[in-house]
């Protein structure tokens, strides 16, 4: 009897939890007449790609290889149409059910486990969409599985149509050599299964090796010095300062990608130094064409930020300095992602040329890049520096305005922009505006004490 009431108790305490979990989700998550799915998992990370990836996608979803159910196929094509549309209705449950099991009735379930399956399938897409750009990459899983399946003709056309595409690269970065080290390692794979040990020769691993793992040091010390100026925190570089003694007696320094890694690394870490700046501005022109866009971004940034450095201890001459690296790097295209110009950079080289007096060229550029920025800050952004060279020229009437519409996302900058729009309101005697902005600072201060009295804010 007592074992009957346990089952019992059981099994009404499972329908509980199953009538609760269908009230919650209904009510709180796929309420047909109230919820949006835009703030899912599944929408936003759609959202964020491009019209040509969701395209992509969507071809994907329909290919057997990756997705069997037509339901994900026809919930996918469905987002990748809708995932912009501002009316709310089009990604409500009930209009992403439609599209996934048409004159069906809702379900919540099947809903879930096919959004659930899509983003699972997406996944994979970006995955497989990384994976397919990477050239190398692909030769390094083909030879793996060419090797690993004892297809040894084969294999030994791929090692040399590998070796071959090495012979001459489009790059020579540091993953450069670690491709190469790559390939020297499936060679001795392969010869090691059919000739002696005493035929092998062993010394192209550690050597391409080296000169990988030295320029990649030198790269993330560059990154941790610039760091430490900023943030004041300390790192260690004992076991580089050892590997540099002894790159400079195997001559490694005369290899580009650690030459030039090896001059930044220097002038990051004497400032007081002008020589490392002036042979890594040297080997910038002298190897660009060895280097991807990307890895030269950073190399003429590293350069720019030792500029001001030196600026900002008083060495007004590197002024000039910094200005020629950014229209250099602007020249090649060497600073913008994507397509895409940092707001930062924007500013900085605004700020510069200002600085110069260099009027004709900066307002030229601030037109030039506007279309460069971001969308949801390039017209802040644009306002914000149209203001600066306004305010610079002193003319305060026409800076007024502009800094009355900026919003922007960095605290910095709109403390910058508050602080310009109160210059302004002064000399152009504004004294109620001025007197009402002075307040809204006040009604800020208090809170920023308390951020600075709290470590855990800090």
């Amino acid at each position: 009897m007592f074992v009957e009431k346990q089952k019992e108790k059981q099994l009404v305490i499972s329908v509980l939890k199953y009538i609760c979990s269908e009230i919650t989700w209904n009510n709180l998550c796929y309420n047909r007449k109230t919820c949006n799915m835009a703030d899912s998992l599944l929408t936003r990370t759609l959202k964020q790609l491009s019209r040509k990836e969701r395209t992509a996608l969507v071809e994907f979803t329909r290919c057997g290889c990756f997705n069997r159910r037509e339901e994900v196929s026809r919930l996918c094509a469905y987002l990748a149409e809708n995932i912009d549309n501002p009316d709310r209705k089009a990604l409500d449950p009930s209009s992403l059910f439609t599209a996934a099991f048409p004159s069906q009735v809702f379900n919540n379930a099947a809903l879930r486990h096919t959004m659930s399956y899509l983003l699972s399938v997406l996944r994979q897409y970006l995955a497989w969409a990384e994976w397919q750009s990477d050239m190398a990459e692909q030769r390094r899983y083909l030879l793996s599985a060419l090797r690993n399946r004892n297809l040894d003709v084969l294999l030994e056309k791929e090692l040399n149509r590998a070796e071959s595409a090495l012979e001459n690269p489009e790059t020579q970065d540091a993953g450069f050599y670690f491709q190469r080290y790559r390939m020297q390692q499936e060679r001795l794979e392969k010869t090691a299964r059919h000739e002696r040990s005493a035929r092998i020769n062993l010394q192209p691993l550690p050597d391409e090796l080296t000169v990988f793992y030295l320029a990649e040091m030198l790269r993330h010390a560059c990154s941790a010095l610039s760091h430490q100026a900023i943030a004041g925190q300390e790192y260690r570089f004992n076991l580089l300062e050892k590997l540099l003694e002894l790159a400079e007696t195997e001559g490694l320094l005369d290899v580009p990608v650690i030459a030039m890694y090896y001059q930044a690394y220097q002038m990051l870490r004497a400032p007081e130094a002008s020589a490392p700046l002036e042979r890594l501005k040297t080997l910038l022109l002298e190897h660009e064409n060895r280097f991807s866009q990307k890895e030269m971004r950073g190399l003429y940034l590293l350069a720019i930020n030792g500029c001001i450095r030196r600026m900002n201890s008083g060495r007004r001459e590197y002024i000039r300095e910094a200005f020629d690296l950014y229209r250099a790097a602007l020249e090649r295209d060497f600073l913008t992602e994507n397509g895409v110009l940092s707001g930062f950079t924007y500013k900085n080289i605004i700020r510069i040329g200002a600085a110069l007096e260099e009027h004709g060229w900066t307002e030229q550029f601030l037109e030039d890049y506007r279309t460069a920025l971001l969308p949801r800050e390039r017209d802040n952004l644009y306002r914000y520096n149209r203001a600066f060279l306004y305010f610079h020229q002193q003319d305060y009437a026409r800076a007024m305005p502009l800094l009355q519409q900026v919003e922007l996302e960095d605290t910095l900058n709109n403390l910058d922009a508050r602080r310009m729009l109160l210059r302004s309101y002064f000399e152009l005697g504004e004294w109620a505006a001025l007197e009402s902005l002075l307040q809204s600072f006040r009604r800020l201060s208090a809170p920023a004490e308390k951020s600075r009295l709290s470590p855990a804010n800090q």
